[in-house]
């Protein structure tokens, strides 16, 4: 009977044992600030500053992320703009175009897969004013409008749930990690793209990144390489792949 009694207390036992170690394998975090440094021959313009910086963490040694559901992110066309005109998003997440303006918009793209194209009607007219792509290639994807040059969106596809969009200077903290080396990748329209490395433990200091703009801020747009043939981006692609 008293042997009886005890299997049970052995398992209670283990029980509590186990839940504490079960809690420190997801209860790593990292966390810090990210500024922009602006360097080179011009000031900051003034435009950059509605575009936030991307932080995105990615694992390094295999970890197991926590899934998330497809996404839809929407990115509105107001006085010949996208807005936002920078966003991350993880890898199968859609991107929903709406034109607010009382005027005509063909999207076009060019990105590590296929060209997609739209041609999105009038605000409030009755046709046809949005359309949603999914973007299921990692990379970078640039819009852009075959009508009005200066409207354009950048989107950065990554392969990870783990994204935050902050404003330069803020802060950003991902927890429930695994612990181990992770990989921290910046973006923002202003600077270059950095990666890096990050540990990933229980209550850690916060860290300081910068990402350095040598351009003066002036870095919404694509850079295209000098041999580039811009009148190329505004030929209809063949393809079109719009989904409602």
């Amino acid at each position: 009977m008293k042997r009886d009694k005890a299997i049970p207390l052995m398992i209670f036992l283990l029980a509590s044992l186990t839940l504490p170690l079960a809690a420190l394998v997801s209860a790593a975090e990292v966390r810090g600030t990210v500024s922009i440094e602006y360097q080179g021959l011009f000031e900051r313009g003034g435009a950059i500053r509605s575009h936030p910086v991307s932080v995105a963490l990615l694992p390094a040694e295999g970890q197991q992320t926590v899934p998330r559901g497809t996404r839809r992110q929407r990115i509105e066309i107001v006085a010949n703009r996208m807005r936002p005109a920078f966003l991350t998003v993880q890898k199968g997440d859609y991107i929903e175009f709406i034109n607010r303006d009382n005027v005509y918009h063909e999207l076009f793209s060019l990105s590590p897969g296929d060209p997609v194209t739209a041609r999105l009607g009038k605000a409030d007219s009755g046709d046809q004013s949005g359309a949603a792509f999914k973007l299921d290639q990692a990379g970078t994807t640039h819009f852009f409008c075959r009508i009005h040059n200066k409207s354009y969106a950048r989107i950065d596809v990554v392969e990870t749930p783990y994204i935050q969009m902050v404003e330069p200077g803020g802060q950003f903290q991902f927890v429930g990690l695994a612990p181990g080396r992770w990989r921290l990748r910046l973006a923002a329209p202003a600077a270059e793209t950095e990666w890096v490395e990050v540990s990933a433990v229980t209550t850690p200091p916060p860290l300081r990144l910068t990402l350095v703009s040598r351009g003066g801020g002036q870095g919404a747009s694509p850079r295209l390489g000098p041999g580039t043939d811009v009148g190329k981006l505004y030929r209809r692609p063949a393809q079109q792949e719009t989904v409602q």
